[in-house]
């Protein structure tokens, strides 16, 4: 694993030596890349380039730059390894969800590709504003049509980002003609990226529970299947 700063301030870890690449988004807390480390790991252990930044939702922007940024370096990273840029998958967890299904919203305007998402207990709603554009999602979806496939994956203990409101996102997707898929794991919102919450940090830390690291070996898997059709 390398890390290196790609925004003043800003940091981000790539693990693996080649392959697709994947950019990885955390959630709503600020610089809070290594608690993907687990899930980041298992995904590189595909055989896949895993770029996984940190970024802050509590800026002014809402973290827009740092999001953007972040997908410039690693379609630099992507092409430097000889890929396709436009073939990046996004994967995001639960605010970082939100953000990749903006990112493929707005994928021409900003003038990129995007080869695909996973949402991994994507957060949904009027309370949860898109980091990208600063609004929530829009209901209905726009057209799927010519945009790429989404997975999306929820725990069934979550209570956080619970079960109805991630089948909620991806039935909205699918009625507007997105192609998606839904997988539904035994675990909580932490659970799900092989995390747990710490009560007395007052946020998620990297878990070494049995339920925890399954759930993390399926997302990557997940993950890892969404490069090859990307």
């Amino acid at each position: 694993m390398t890390t290196e700063e790609y925004a003043p301030g800003r940091h981000l870890d790539v693990r693996g030596e080649g392959g697709p690449v994947v950019l990885l988004w955390h959630g709503r807390g600020a610089d809070a890349r290594e608690v993907l480390a687990t899930l980041s790991d298992h995904i590189a252990g595909h055989g896949v380039t895993v770029v996984t930044p940190d970024w802050d939702a509590g800026r002014p922007d809402g973290g827009r730059a740092d999001l953007l940024t972040s997908v410039r370096r690693a379609r630099e990273i992507a092409a430097d390894r000889g890929q396709d840029p436009d073939t990046i998958v996004v994967a995001g967890w639960s605010l970082g969800g939100v953000a990749a299904v903006s990112l493929a919203l707005h994928a021409r305007r900003l003038g990129v590709g995007v080869g695909g998402l996973v949402l991994i207990a994507p957060a949904d709603g009027p309370r949860a504003l898109d980091p990208i554009s600063g609004q929530p999602l829009p209901t209905p979806m726009p057209s799927g049509s010519g945009r790429c496939r989404v997975d999306v994956v929820y725990g069934e203990d979550d209570t956080i980002t619970p079960p109805d409101m991630v089948c909620g996102l991806e039935l909205r997707l699918r009625a507007a003609g997105w192609s998606t898929s839904l997988h539904a794991l035994d675990g909580d919102h932490g659970e799900v990226v092989g995390a747990t919450y710490d009560e007395r940090r007052d946020a998620f830390v990297p878990s070494h529970s049995a339920r925890a690291r399954q759930d993390a070996t399926t997302v990557a898997a997940i993950v890892a299947a969404a490069t090859a059709s990307s």
